[in-house]
């Protein structure tokens, strides 16, 4: 028998990546930091939903993202992490120091 060329052929990547781990905020708010996909990108939001930072994965899968306005209040922030083919993790909450004076 005839044996053809070998074809092939990509599958997409439909596989969200895992939630963020680990991630905390900063004793002055300014930065949050922890574990996501390597090379995926990692969205930081505040109570509303608003993005208030972003990081992207390193290699080795840590991230940095620095957060504007700081959160200082005891604020609860959410991270996701999302992948180079636009699926995003479930979202991982975590509480920012409570470092404001009362009025």
């Amino acid at each position: 028998g005839n044996t053809s060329s070998a074809a092939s052929a990509t599958a997409p990547d439909t596989t969200a990546p895992a939630e963020p781990i680990g991630i905390v905020v900063s004793d002055d708010g300014v930065t949050v930091t922890g574990k996501a996909e390597a090379g995926s990108t990692v969205a930081i939001k505040d109570a509303n939903g608003t993005t208030i930072g972003s990081a992207t994965v390193a290699a080795d899968g840590s991230f940095t993202a620095t957060l504007s306005p700081a959160q200082t209040n005891g604020q609860t922030v959410s991270a996701t992490a999302t992948d180079a083919a636009n699926n995003t993790s479930s979202v991982a909450t975590t509480t920012a120091p409570d470092t404001t004076a009362p009025a």
